[in-house]
């Protein structure tokens, strides 16, 4: 087993939100709302999970800017998800971010999220109960 999980995470519309309280409640995880809350110091065998929406085909401007000022420790195991209406254009971003502060990035999760800039008619109903079961899913695999 590892050592502490963290769930950091920005949410803009909620979306991401409950796919973020899935993973920590699978795995015992802290969430971490970098709107809200100060990044945590990470030890070496933690392992943290990092996610947001899509804005632009990137993550939010909150967590680019949290995450460009984060020290990680060389090596510290990392996944990411989020959520999109189109297509997952932030992750491959989150990803680069973390690899750049030497994080070891294992794997990626997203789902459909409910689009609230077309009036929710995109993505009615997501993330859906069965997504939120594949997103604990992915936090047991990553933390095995």
């Amino acid at each position: 087993m590892a050592g502490k999980v963290y769930v950091v995470y920005a949410s803009l519309t909620g979306n991401t939100r409950k796919v973020a309280q899935a993973l920590a409640e699978s795995v015992g995880g802290v969430l971490v709302d970098v709107r809200r809350d100060p990044l945590p110091r990470l030890e070496p065998g933690d392992v943290v999970f990092v996610g947001d929406g899509v804005y632009g085909g990137r993550p939010s401007r909150a967590l680019r800017r949290a995450l460009s000022s984060w020290d990680l420790p060389q090596g510290v195991k990392a996944a990411v998800f989020g959520t999109y209406g189109g297509r997952p254009s932030q992750l491959p971003v989150l990803e680069r971010i973390l690899q750049a502060k030497g994080a070891q990035v294992v794997d990626r999760f997203a789902c459909l999220g409910r689009d609230w800039f077309l009036l929710g008619l995109v993505g009615r109903g997501r993330p859906s109960p069965q997504d939120l079961e594949a997103a604990r899913n992915f936090a047991q695999r990553v933390v095995r």
